[in-house]
């Protein structure tokens, strides 16, 4: 399965839409899902991966590893979308929240080989920061 490579700088428009990058939407299909991520991101799913997602947090709560209100705040807060014929995709108020991101302001998209994540740019640059002292310091 080819996978969500690279990194783009977007905006939201002022209805709260964003376009997504063509290479993305080719990958994504008709339709998507979109949920919370971890570390105040969104995050984006093919159906196929988010079917996968969804069944790999019932086994976690089910040995007991997440919590049953982690499970419905997954599930409660997925969406699933169809992106307009721009390739536009709808951020709701929780999500835009969650993420800490604004309308009309600029927001950073990025693969993350089996997703597409969603963040601020602050969250991505800290991100971006902390991976590569990890990288230097493994390689010495």
């Amino acid at each position: 399965m080819q996978k969500f490579l690279g990194v783009f700088e977007r905006q939201l428009d002022v209805k709260g839409r964003l376009a997504l990058p063509a290479t993305y939407r080719a990958r994504l299909g008709t339709s998507c899902y979109l949920t919370l991520g971890t570390d105040n991101s969104i995050e984006v799913f093919t159906t196929e991966k988010f079917d996968e997602e969804a069944d790999r947090m019932q086994a976690l709560q089910a040995r007991g590893d997440i919590s049953m209100d982690r499970l419905r705040t997954f599930s409660a807060r997925a969406t699933a979308i169809e992106p307009d014929a721009q390739g536009r995709i709808y951020l709701d108020d929780r999500l835009r929240g969650h993420a800490h991101i604004e309308v009309k302001g600029p927001v950073i998209v990025m693969g993350r080989l089996d997703r597409i994540e969603i963040c601020s740019v602050e969250r991505y640059e800290r991100s971006m920061a902390a991976g590569e002292q990890e990288f230097s310091e493994s390689a010495s």
